[in-house]
Parts: structure tokens; C-alpha cells; sequence
């Protein structure tokens, strides 16, 4: 604790760092996944667009279709971002061997907890030989 009242920010503990990494590596794999699904949605809804504006009667009726495709589009791109954005991550840890590595780092966010837990415990010394007396 600092004088007055203000405290230290505690140094994270090697378990945390870990669980934090493995975090984001599952939240780049949803929002790729999410992205991906919206640009495939939209690329549908496409070809739905364009067959409205084909078949629009007047100039009212494309004008709100036209107003549809622009956001159409606009979300596409976003999403389409988002998918680059993270597509080397994602595709990296796809990888067999990358697989088996993040699974080797949650095996050892457990183990590395336990030994936390130990060290920031209560320790006694239990000493091994008896009195030499």
C-alpha cells in the first residue's frame, strides 16, 4: 500500500497472463466465426436485394431498396474486416500442432494455479529428522 490511501497495482500472477492469452485466442476465433457468418448472410441477401430492385414498380420503391442495399453492403464490409482482421490468428491456432500447444497451456494454467495457490498460502515447516538429543 502507498501513503495515503492509494495502493500498488498487484503484479499478475503467470496463471492469469496465461488464462488472459487463451481468452483472447477463443475471442478472435468467435468474432472471426461471427464476421464470417455475417459476410455469408449478407452475400445471400445479395442476390435477394437485387431481385427487389429488379422487380421494384417506381422510383419510390428502388430508392428504399437502394437504401437497403447500402446498408447491405456497409455491414458486409465491416464484417469482411473483422474476418481479416483476425484470419491469420485463427487460421494459425487451426493448426494441428498449434492445436495440441493450447491445450498443453491449458493443462498448464491448472498445474500453474495449484502452485500458485501453494506459494500465496499458509506455509508451515515440517522438519524432517526428529530432535538429535
Amino acid at each position: 500500500m502507498e501513503k495515503g490511501g492509494g495502493s500498488v497495482e498487484q503484479k499478475k500472477n503467470p496463471s492469469e497472463r496465461l488464462e488472459e492469452f487463451l481468452g483472447w485466442v477463443a475471442e478472435c476465433e468467435k468474432e472471426y466465426n461471427t464476421a464470417a457468418e455475417t459476410v455469408r448472410r449478407e452475400d445471400i441477401r445479395l442476390q435477394d436485394l437485387l431481385h427487389e430492385l429488379e422487380f421494384s414498380q417506381d422510383y419510390k420503391e428502388r430508392n428504399h431498396t437502394a437504401g437497403k442495399l447500402k446498408e447491405s453492403r456497409k455491414n458486409r464490409r465491416v464484417s469482411k474486416d473483422i474476418v481479416k482482421r483476425n484470419e491469420l490468428i485463427v487460421k494459425f491456432f487451426d493448426e494441428q500442432s498449434s492445436r495440441g500447444m493450447l491445450k498443453r497451456m491449458r493443462q498448464l494454467v491448472d498445474r500453474q494455479k495449484s502452485e500458485e495457490k501453494y506459494l500465496d498460502g499458509k506455509r508451515i515447516y515440517k522438519p524432517r529428522v526428529g530432535d538429535g538429543s
